[in-house]
């Protein structure tokens, strides 16, 4: 889903963007800080669930609601206040949902289990984080490796955003201070086995793409923070605070070329 937060008090936006992320950490989330700015940002951009602070400068959550609703008739409103004496006007707009200050994840997981206008994928919702430390999740459940190795040949497939690269190329990669041996093409053999595996188990065996000492990674098949990074994504960009494909130490050097 795509998501967007407006709350003047910066503090307050947050805490709430914190508790939204430990729930849907795989989905796309925008954030303001002033209403306008959200209205503008929704002339040219769709979303599926909004939350909303009330009191705000210059207009309130519910005058924004219903200007933002004349221009996207489905959208999921979520308010979230202190205050109980809109709730009202929350229920006259149709809203999704309510929520009182200080939110918590079990609330928000409630109110998006719950939506007006239910959102749904299609399939196996894939997601792969690189800002930070590196993992692959399916439908919010992080996958487990049997090898660390076959997980960073993965890492390192993403890095290289789709284009393929052979054995010897992952071996460089994976293993920099040994010569391409017998020893390590029977041990790449193995990382590439489990690899395999891990991701036929985790139900993203679509993810990978192997052919005649050939792999790489079919973008079109999962979501993934760097290369809505690359694309400009605002809520990517936000996420980005330095620290890429860790614990890989190749990481910090292959960022470069995206900043």
């Amino acid at each position: 889903m795509r998501m967007i937060a407006v709350d003047d008090e910066q503090v307050s936006l947050g805490l709430l963007c914190a508790e939204i992320r430990k729930v849907v950490p795989q989905d796309e989330l925008v954030t303001f800080s002033l209403p306008h700015e959200a209205l503008e940002y929704a002339k040219s951009n769709s979303f599926d669930v909004a939350f909303f602070d009330i009191e705000m400068p210059g207009m309130n959550g519910i005058e924004l609601a219903k200007k933002i609703k004349q221009l996207q008739p489905r959208t999921n409103f979520i308010f979230v206040t202190a205050y109980t004496k809109y709730a009202l006007d929350a229920v006259q707009l149709h809203s999704s949902g309510y929520l009182l200050k200080p939110v918590t994840s079990a609330a928000i997981k409630q109110e998006l289990d719950n939506l007006r206008f239910p959102k749904t994928y299609a399939g196996d919702h894939i997601f792969v984080r690189t800002f930070g430390e590196f993992e692959l999740s399916v439908n919010g459940s992080a996958v487990h490796f049997r090898r660390s190795k076959s997980k960073e040949m993965l890492a390192y497939l993403v890095d290289c955003g789709g284009n393929g690269v052979t054995r010897k190329e992952l071996a460089a990669a994976l293993f920099p201070d040994e010569e391409y041996s017998l020893y390590t093409q029977d041990y790449m053999n193995k990382v590439i086995s489990e690899l395999e595996r891990s991701l036929k188990e985790a139900g993203a065996e679509k993810i990978l793409v192997r052919r005649r000492n050939f792999y790489a990674v079919d973008q079109t098949q999962f979501s993934c923070d760097l290369y809505d990074y690359i694309k400009g994504s605002p809520s990517a960009v936000n996420l980005f605070n330095g620290e890429y494909m860790l614990p890989f130490k190749w990481g910090a050097a292959a960022i470069k070329k995206y900043i």
